[in-house]
């Protein structure tokens, strides 16, 4: 980390957050729920308890560690907060006070030096907007990946390089307007720019309107993280590969970042942006990495990519179908990670038959047509069934009266029914008796079209 970073997240702690905000309200970062951890990064297999050891690597202000320390908090589990800047670790230190935990473990320190301390190894590594800030990117992921355990997983976040254009192309604008001036006046002088766009400017499109610079302008940290660090890289879909790959690493899944429980998976599946079936096909018959990466230039729209990491001498025990979406291994529970409203299933029998909207409260939406026998079918995913008990239930008592191979027309029936609800995350998959937190924010609900 170079020495103008340390200065800037001295200057200004990012992100920007109020200590005493910790008492009406609990951020949940959704790459870091454990739930999505657990079902990404282990296969649905990983046991939550005391000896899980969590880390976040550059926590900043302390987002990804609050929400970290408070689901470890009944199990036990721990969190090591790393962070080399005292003024961010000052804030993230008085929200845990805030809050009580104390599950908490402070490190000031830079990724590099902790990994040469040989600390103990970790189960689950967070590393979210800091290693595009690093001289040497690839040397950090190695770092963290050095203490990793063997079956570990790591969430990580990076800039992306086509959604992020209108940020870059603004950085070259000014460039040549920042060398004499210290931080106070770049910052000066980029809000004078802010509050003066020309209406068709791209960082005013790419933030979607004038209440994404009005809020750019009550938030001095976010001006500088965004607009003017000394130090910053890009990646695409490739890039994300090709660096994980240096580490020793392999994409697990692509995940969401923003917001309190949605997800930004979708936008990586070509199904849900390409609308020619011709087109489509052709794409499908593609390496996954290729499909994904249509998927970021085709909508513009990735500023950033969220993703786990697993070793990749450990992939072969992994659960592949988390990246794929098929349906997970028969030893699985598929389980509601976003509830059903009180009256869901009620709602799905009186529409049976006729077009009806599924959706979460956070713009995720799916529309179908469904018989009785579907809300009987998804009644049944109470996580503790396995995959091969729903196919025996679909088998035995929903899809009975067909006079056909019943073990493979339930087989195909309970993976579309999984490809359905898993799309948004409002579907996961974990051990029966293991890890099946549920979202806290979202409930499913059923409306006629």
């Amino acid at each position: 980390m170079s020495q103008k970073v340390r200065e800037l997240y001295e200057q200004f702690p990012y992100p920007l957050r109020d200590p005493q905000e910790e008492k009406e309200r609990l951020l949940m970062p959704p790459m870091d729920t454990l739930s999505r951890v657990n079902h990404y990064g282990f296969g649905g297999r990983k046991v939550v308890d005391d000896t899980f050891r969590a880390l976040v690597a550059g926590g900043g202000t302390g987002d990804a560690m609050i929400w970290l320390a408070e689901q470890l908090r009944a199990a036990g589990g721990t969190v090591t907060y790393l962070e080399p800047s005292l003024a961010s670790t000052n804030v993230a230190r008085a929200r845990a006070e805030v809050r009580g935990l104390e599950n908490v473990i402070y490190v000031n320190a830079t990724i590099s030096d902790f990994a040469a301390s040989n600390p103990d190894a970790f189960d689950y590594i967070n590393c979210a907007g800091v290693l595009h800030h690093l001289e040497d990117p690839e040397g950090g992921l190695r770092d963290l990946a050095s203490v990793l355990k063997p079956d570990g997983a790591m969430g990580v976040m990076v800039y992306g390089e086509h959604g992020r254009l209108a940020v870059t192309e603004w950085r070259k604008m000014v460039a040549p307007l920042l060398p004499e001036k210290d931080l106070d006046a770049q910052l000066a002088m980029t809000r004078g720019l802010l509050a003066n766009l020309p209406e068709d400017n791209m960082l005013l499109k790419m933030g979607g309107g004038p209440g994404f610079i009005k809020g750019l302008l009550e938030n001095d940290p976010e001006i500088v993280d965004l607009l003017l660090h000394p130090v910053e890289c890009a990646y695409d879909v490739h890039g994300v590969y090709d660096f994980a790959a240096s580490a020793g690493l392999d994409v697990a899944a692509f995940t969401g970042f923003f917001g309190f429980g949605g997800t930004g998976k979708a936008h990586y599946a070509i199904e849900n942006l390409v609308r020619d079936q011709r087109t489509l096909r052709e794409l499908a018959a593609k390496p996954l990495r290729d499909q994904q990466a249509f998927c970021e230039r085709f909508s513009g729209a990735m500023p950033l990519h969220a993703f786990y990491l697993t070793k990749a001498e450990a992939q072969g025990a992994q659960d592949t179908s988390a990246a794929t979406g098929m349906l997970p291994d028969v030893d699985l529970a598929p389980y509601f990670f976003v509830r059903p409203n009180e009256t869901f299933f009620d709602d799905m029998i009186a529409l049976a038959g006729q077009p009806v909207l599924i959706e979460d409260g956070s713009g995720n939406a799916v529309d179908l047509t469904g018989g009785p026998d579907l809300a009987r079918l998804l009644a049944v995913f109470d996580g503790t069934k396995t995959v091969a008990e729903l196919v025996a239930v679909l088998r035995d008592e929903i899809l009975d009266r067909q006079p056909i191979d019943m073990n493979q027309i339930a087989a195909n029936t309970l993976g579309a029914v999984w490809a359905l609800f898993h799309k948004f995350d409002w579907m996961l998959a974990a051990s029966p008796d293991g890890w099946q937190e549920a979202d806290r924010e979202r409930t499913l609900s059923v409306r006629k079209v």
